[in-house]
């Protein structure tokens, strides 16, 4: 199971977070999160690859051309689309060579249907509780939704997932097939926007 730990902004947590056993860290470059990265450098980004961390560059709804430039800034090769991206948004991305993953809000039966129109543009679906406004909820959405996946992009699941839903989460995984290929957390293990508990984590990455 591929474990995504996102909204990371402050060094010293990035260094202990990165020392568990994590495949993804990602990084916020929207203003108008509590997570917006602060400090960051790109020998940050090669040592956490170096360390077999991907590092994952998130926007919401930024012009593709600034969004390229600052992930060539950094020497991030993944993106994250939280915002209304289209399809063809992201194929343009990964035309100039990124990977992307593409979150899709995910309220009711007609929003999983909908997540097909990524097929073929987006390398990967992250699969997050839908809400009026940009970025995550810290809430679930209804799992039982995801027997209706019909859609072919592997995809992580995202949406209020906590330190007590180890048991659950990988029960889902099972029974997806491999149709799921890992989780997204984020602000259900954090002390404060941005600073995740190394603890909390290291726990619930060993119960699943």
């Amino acid at each position: 199971m591929q474990i995504k730990v996102c909204g990371m902004s402050r060094p010293g947590n990035i260094d202990d977070v990165a020392s568990l056993d994590i495949d993804m860290m990602g990084f916020i470059f929207y203003r108008k999160s509590p997570r917006c990265v602060g400090e960051l450098s790109p020998a940050t980004i090669s040592r956490l690859r170096r360390e077999g961390v991907e590092p994952v560059a998130l926007f919401v709804d930024e012009d593709i051309d600034t969004a390229a430039a600052i992930m060539k800034r950094y020497g991030f090769s993944t993106v994250q689309l939280h915002g209304s991206e289209s399809p063809r948004y992201c194929s343009l991305l990964r035309a100039r060579g990124f990977r992307v993953l593409k979150a899709v809000g995910i309220a009711d039966s007609g929003d999983i249907a909908a997540a097909a129109a990524y097929d073929g543009h987006a390398d990967m679906l992250v699969l997050d509780t839908r809400t009026p406004g940009k970025g995550g909820s810290g809430r679930k959405f209804d799992w039982s939704l995801l027997e209706k996946v019909t859609f072919a992009t592997p995809f992580l699941l995202s949406g209020g997932i906590g330190p007590d839903d180890a048991a659950d989460v990988k029960t889902l995984y099972d029974r997806m097939n491999g149709r799921m290929v890992g989780i997204d957390v984020n602000s259900r293990f954090e002390t404060a926007p941005g600073e995740k508990s190394r603890e909390l984590l290291d726990t619930f990455i060993h119960n699943i």
